[in-house]
């Protein structure tokens, strides 16, 4: 699950009521077609790295899919997180050919 992917976007905070910070994590799979909630999720932050990764179990296992969000972490530690995919609806994932080729092509002859 470590690796020195680009991330794919910047955490999405927010605060509650009472002022503490929430982060806020994408609620479906990187593919697209898993709820993170119902499958299940890895979540690591890494604060040497300025980085959390987001693991969806469902696609864990399948050896051709890029299965894990890499968020770029901002400002201090949020208090809790959550999960809502509402924020991240523009974000394009970054997908990796997680087999050692790296970036996908961009077009032209592979």
């Amino acid at each position: 699950m470590f690796d020195d992917r680009p991330p794919d976007t910047t955490v999405r905070y927010r605060r509650t009521n009472a002022g503490y910070r929430v982060a806020v994590l994408p609620a479906t799979c990187k593919v697209g077609t898993h709820s993170l909630s119902k499958v299940g999720y890895t979540a690591h932050a890494s604060d040497a790295e300025g980085v959390v990764r987001i693991s969806c179990r469902a696609c864990n296992d399948a050896v051709d899919v890029d299965h894990f969000w890499v968020l770029t972490l901002r400002g201090a530690p949020p208090r809790s997180a959550e999960l809502d995919d509402g924020p991240y609806r523009d974000v394009v994932p970054v997908m990796i050919d997680p087999r050692g080729r790296g970036l996908p092509p961009t077009g032209g002859p592979v």
